[in-house]
């Protein structure tokens, strides 16, 4: 059993809490019973797990959690139990709940053409919780791709990543997109260029205006800065701007907001367009 904080494993894992170390080994950080649990029911596999059994079974999910990687073994090339003090020398967070894992970068296939494709465009989206937030509802409301130009926050972030609650496992995602990038990916997707919209306060359209039914891309940019000067360019030879009406006196909402208010419109509409019709 692992204890020592100076152990080779903890090192690693605690290193991959520095973007410079996650992007060299290509490996980031998962944390807590229930993200490690939901790597594994996705079919992924960890490269390093630590994991402390004494207090992993001091609940059900914990001891399934237990049970789930030593059936999985063969697939974790360092699978090693370990103490509370090894775990938190190895952890980002204070509580990891007995367990830290090391994950390979998710690749993910291009986009292929869909009748329903929903695409998601992070604009320079710079918080780690906004974004793990954003990847999380992203999911939740059935969007097919996720795509971060160059200045978003690492999506590999540990705050992301927790924010995200195993979205990562589940919602492709395309890091590092650069805009001149986004047609071919949009194409390949089967979104025509009229039907990617952007959000800004004060548009003239409305988001719940838009028919979402179709194929369709949204734009939501930075939380300070508003829409960089290329989703601008890009939002004005395409679809427009989408706004969403406030009552009071507040001006705009953070990205993650926004984006989960108009991405669940989206799949409301595109679950009544797919209900069969009611007899009469």
């Amino acid at each position: 059993m692992i204890d020592s904080p100076s152990n080779q494993l903890v090192k690693t894992l605690a290193g991959l809490s520095n973007i410079r170390r996650r992007r060299e080994q290509r490996l980031f950080l998962v944390e807590g019973v229930r993200a490690v649990e939901d790597a594994l029911r996705a079919g992924r596999y960890p490269r390093i797990a630590l994991y402390d059994p004494d207090a992993l079974a001091k609940t059900e999910r914990g001891s399934e959690l237990v049970r789930a990687l030593r059936r999985n073994a063969r697939h974790i090339p360092n699978l090693q139990e370990a103490t509370e003090r090894a775990i938190a020398g190895a952890s980002e967070t204070q509580h990891p709940q007995g367990v830290v894992a090391a994950y390979p970068f998710v690749e993910w296939q291009a986009p292929t053409k869909q009748d329903r494709a929903l695409v998601l465009i992070c604009d320079n989206v710079q918080d780690p919780g906004n974004l793990g937030t954003i990847m999380r509802a992203a999911e939740a409301a059935g969007v097919t791709s996720l795509v971060l130009t160059p200045l978003s926050v690492d999506v590999y972030n540990p705050k992301v990543v927790r924010a995200a609650m195993g979205a990562h496992f589940r919602l492709p995602t395309f890091p590092e997109v650069d805009w001149g990038d986004v047609p071919a990916l949009l194409e390949s997707a089967g979104v025509p260029p009229e039907r990617v919209y952007a959000t800004e306060a004060g548009a003239a359209t409305e988001y719940d205006r838009v028919d979402w039914t179709g194929p369709a891309a949204l734009v939501v940019s930075n939380e300070a800065h508003g829409l960089s000067a290329e989703a601008r360019r890009f939002a004005e030879g395409a679809g427009g701007f989408v706004s969403i009406p406030m009552a009071g006196g507040t001006e705009s909402l953070n990205a993650a907001i926004a984006a989960a208010v108009v991405l669940f419109e989206a799949a409301r509409q595109r679950r009544i367009a797919a209900a069969p019709a009611v007899a009469r």
